[in-house]
């Protein structure tokens, strides 16, 4: 009995060394990754701060439902296409959940594979995305945009994992339009083409640059939660090992002094024999 007790523990033992081994693996490539990608993550901040000069300083007119708000309430979900992050994509997808409630969303568009156990179902899901790409670029962020539009969105609304450090990534919602009306400065410039083409083009444009930083942002913050939960699993199968090798030395030595007694016993009855 207690060998094959000792065996299994010695079993446990093996398969949890391998399980390291993964996840050791698995924290070394997500941070050979995110190094890789982080790099870019201040210039696309700078381009999306651009794109918010551009419309800061140029009078827009017209009735594009991205100026009005005219329209449906659009939510864009911004999540991940793989797991092994911990509770990040969770975490993104039931603030979404909330947000549509209290923002009485109308259509909810949701990015990547792991929204789909919570929006391929929900009767507001207009779009699914999953799968698109590895890094984010602007062509699939003007390929929502032109979704949006198609479908009658005057308002969108982006909920995303928030890059704040490098252990914590939190969701986070963003309004991006219609924009406040205090942030449109009036000028007296002429404009070719007419104004109302202008202000076609330059809202696309920035709906389009907001959801590609977002999603970029989202897509650093997901590197570092796989990051951290790879870091953590390694630790976790480091203690356990250590319980397991304890248990086996007191099970070994137990059994040990279980066959000394037997050996004394026996070395006694053949004595009194």
């Amino acid at each position: 009995m207690s060998r094959g007790k000792l065996l299994q523990i010695k079993r446990r033992v093996q398969s949890t060394e391998s399980l390291k081994k993964i996840t050791k693996a698995m924290e070394m490539v997500a941070t050979a990754r995110v190094k890789k990608v982080e790099r870019n993550l201040q210039n696309i901040r700078e381009f999306l701060n651009e794109s918010k000069r551009l419309i800061e300083n140029v009078e827009l007119e017209g009735n594009h439902p991205f100026l009005t708000g005219n329209g449906k309430k659009g939510l864009v979900v911004l999540s991940t296409d793989m797991g092994l992050c911990g509770a990040f994509p969770t975490e993104i997808a039931r603030y979404a959940l909330h947000v549509v409630e209290k923002e009485n969303i109308d259509y909810v568009y949701a990015v990547g594979a792991k929204t789909i156990p919570y929006f391929r179902k929900y009767e507001k899901t207009r779009r699914i995305y999953d799968r698109v790409y590895d890094i984010p670029t602007f062509d699939f962020a003007q390929t929502v945009m032109h979704d949006l539009l198609e479908d009658g969105v005057g308002s969108v609304f982006v909920v995303y994992g928030k890059f704040k450090n490098k252990l914590i990534q939190k969701p986070e919602l963003v309004k991006i339009v219609p924009l406040e009306k205090k942030t449109i400065r009036e000028s007296r410039y002429e404009y070719e083409p007419d104004v109302e083409e202008l202000t076609d083009s330059i809202l696309k444009f920035f709906v389009s640059a907001n959801i590609y930083s977002l999603a970029y942002e989202t897509k650093v913050s997901e590197l570092y939660a796989r990051q951290n939960a790879m870091r953590n699993a390694t630790e976790n199968a480091e203690e356990v090992i250590r319980e397991l090798t304890l248990a086996f030395n007191k099970e070994r030595q137990a059994s040990i002094t279980q066959e000394l007694i037997e050996i004394v016993a026996g070395a006694q009855a053949l004595q009194e024999e």
